[in-house]
């Protein structure tokens, strides 16, 4: 099992903005990709090879702005782990199981990576 905790990352709906050239990613996500970049080259977490499932807890603001969709979190810090080579693929063959929480005991997200095996991905 493997434990990292990052800031708190942006919706999949403010990834990315579009241009006159296409579409680019927007400043805040260039700005968490960055921070939270540096935090899990800070916590230098083990490369879990092979099929896995992703557990995200993410903090909970009971009072927000407007309503959350939390399934809407889970694309940024997924792809930071395939990026720093935490985790081998975010496809099929590897993210065989992702489940999202909101928890009012974490800061930012808490990611909990489990090798999957019959019981973990049923």
């Amino acid at each position: 099992m493997t434990v990292i905790n990052l800031p708190f990352p942006p919706s999949t709906n403010n990834l990315f903005v579009n241009g006159s050239k296409g579409r680019f990613p927007s400043q805040k996500y260039a700005d968490w990709i960055q921070e939270a970049g540096w935090e899990l080259t800070r916590q230098r977490p083990a490369k879990v090879l092979g099929p896995v499932v992703l557990f995200f807890h993410f903090q909970d603001n009971r009072k927000p702005k407007r309503p959350r969709d939390v399934t809407n979190l889970i694309k940024a810090p997924e792809d930071l782990l395939v990026k720093h080579g935490i985790i081998e693929a975010d496809d099929h063959t590897i993210v065989r199981g992702v489940e999202a929480y909101w928890d009012d005991t974490v800061e930012g997200v808490r990611i909990v990576i489990m090798p999957a095996n019959k019981e973990t991905a049923a």
